[in-house]
């Protein structure tokens, strides 16, 4: 028979493993809200010191790129998806479906969103060649249309060629500079993921926090870059890697080199 004492005892210490929980609970909720807001919110300020940090003398990071010393308290400049020095011929008024053999001459400047491009029912590929091998996007133009057609446009009329590649966290390797290249457009709530799951081996495009797109891709190489973006599961995927493998590595190169860039992006298509 238990004693009065002993039934005390394992009442103070269920309470106090109640409390534990409760705190527990408490961390992890905490924890949740700032990793959405990190991936959401937080993207844009990365980026931000990724494209600022070359060009700004006595700028100081920490290995995480978290702390800096000073940062310029105001700029004329706008924010670009394409880094100036890498920019290509200004497109004005409407943008046309960019020629599909690679002919096109390179635009990175845009005054309007494109025309729908792309024929959900053929396959399309997209190949970045960079200095840890050749990375191939097999495209999903039937899940993602409108996101899918946005990134076959930029990669045809160059955008993305000389793009600059950057680790955000462990294992989502960010494609593309702070900013626009001249327009947004909004991206279809139908196209994020309906389970919410992002897989190792996605590539998806970003959503800023108003809905609209810009032409950041990211590729997701780690289980806990998935995690982080099943957090705020709106980010549309656009595809797959075929190789895994050189994924990681294009995310280890971008984490450690300030300016590491992709190369030549091209566009295959298969009919049916």
């Amino acid at each position: 028979m238990v004693s009065q004492q002993e039934r005390t005892k394992r009442r103070v210490a269920l309470a106090k493993e109640q409390e534990r929980q409760v705190r527990a609970d408490a961390k992890r909720q905490t924890r949740k809200q700032r990793r959405r807001q990190l991936i959401v919110g937080g993207v844009v300020g990365f980026l931000a010191l990724a494209l600022i940090a070359p060009l700004t003398a006595g700028l100081l990071l920490d290995g995480s790129g978290a702390e800096l010393d000073a940062l310029p308290t105001s700029t004329t400049v706008p924010p670009t998806l394409v880094d100036p020095v890498f920019a290509g011929a200004a497109l004005s008024g409407p943008t046309p479906c960019p020629a599909a053999d690679g002919t096109e001459q390179r635009t990175t400047s845009f005054e309007q969103a494109p025309e729908f491009c792309i024929d959900p029912a053929n396959s399309y590929a997209m190949a970045l060649d960079t200095s840890e091998g050749e990375i191939v996007i097999e495209l999903d133009a039937d899940t993602a249309p409108t996101a899918a057609n946005l990134a076959v446009v930029f990669a045809r009329y160059g955008v993305y060629d000389s793009a600059r590649a950057t680790s955000f966290i462990d294992g989502l390797t960010v494609i593309g500079s702070l900013g626009s290249a001249g327009f947004t457009e909004p991206a279809d709530p139908a196209e994020a993921p309906e389970d919410g799951i992002y897989p190792v081996g996605s590539v998806v495009m970003f959503t800023k926090l108003d809905g609209g797109m810009e032409g950041q891709l990211a590729i997701v190489s780690t289980q806990a870059a998935a995690d982080a973006l099943a957090e705020d599961p709106t980010h549309p995927i656009i595809g797959m890697v075929a190789d895994p493998e050189t994924a990681s590595a294009i995310d280890g190169a971008a984490a450690t080199e300030l300016e590491f860039r992709i190369g030549d992006v091209t566009v295959t298509e298969t009919t049916g």
